[in-house]
């Protein structure tokens, strides 16, 4: 008897794609990987995976909480994250969350390369998620792109320049002659992402597509649905 073959790991995540896909699902279906649970965006069909990573079990539903989170920060000056947290009985409070910066962006980058280096991600996909960046954005932008990993554009709109990035967060900066500043650091997954990296389930260069078309097309949604990192803050990338 010939000892059975197991499938690859590209062989399963191609075969959960044509599952999906054959229910209508024109997004795939997000993988669940080793040491990175996923966090999916609650509207999308199979939200059931949030928290799901090969080799440990889903979260379970965590316990009810008596405060809400009202605002939070970077403080760049002490290097923490400033949280203010309203109480069941109205008071407001604030919890300070430390942390090294270099050590937060340093924990981010190599778990960013873990998911990479997994199978996670198709190179088929992301090969045609570039074709279709070109196809948007013309030959130098796109040269930019391919051998930086980061192009510029500037919105007719409102004047801000846009620096999209691979596996980053997208930069929105005033630029003026003498005194350009960062205004924010967009983080937006369309799907989800794997927690405590940078990578979203769907192809890098997809979610740069998803960040450049939201811009061109409604720039104040696109503001509202992603997350505003300061530029001092870890998850920024910067």
């Amino acid at each position: 008897m010939s000892q059975l073959e197991m499938p690859t790991w590209d062989q399963v995540r191609d075969r959960m794609n044509e599952a999906v896909t054959e229910r209508g699902e024109w997004a795939g279906a997000p993988l669940p990987i080793d040491g990175f649970p996923l966090v999916i965006e609650p509207k999308y069909p199979y939200a059931g995976l949030q928290g799901m990573s090969f080799g440990e079990q889903a979260k379970e539903p965590e316990e009810p909480v008596d405060y809400t989170v009202r605002n939070s920060w970077f403080c760049k000056k002490h290097g923490l994250t400033v949280v203010l947290m309203q109480e069941a009985d109205g008071r407001v409070t604030k919890c300070f969350l430390p942390g090294s910066d270099h050590n937060q962006r340093a924990t981010m980058a190599l778990n960013t390369l873990g998911v990479a280096a997994s199978p996670a991600w198709s190179i088929t996909a992301e090969t045609n998620a570039m074709e279709k960046l070109h196809a948007l954005v013309g030959q130098h932008k796109f040269k930019l792109y391919f051998m930086t990993g980061s192009f510029t554009e500037t919105s007719k709109r409102s004047g801000v320049t846009y620096m999209f990035r691979r596996l980053r967060p997208t930069l929105a900066i005033r630029a003026v002659e003498d005194n350009s500043r960062i205004l924010a650091a967009l983080c937006l997954h369309p799907i989800g992402y794997y927690d405590r990296t940078w990578g979203g389930v769907m192809v890098p260069t997809d979610c740069v597509v998803a960040h450049l078309l939201l811009m061109r097309s409604d720039e104040r949604r696109y503001w509202s649905q992603a997350n505003q990192h300061h530029p001092g803050a870890p998850e920024a990338g910067i």
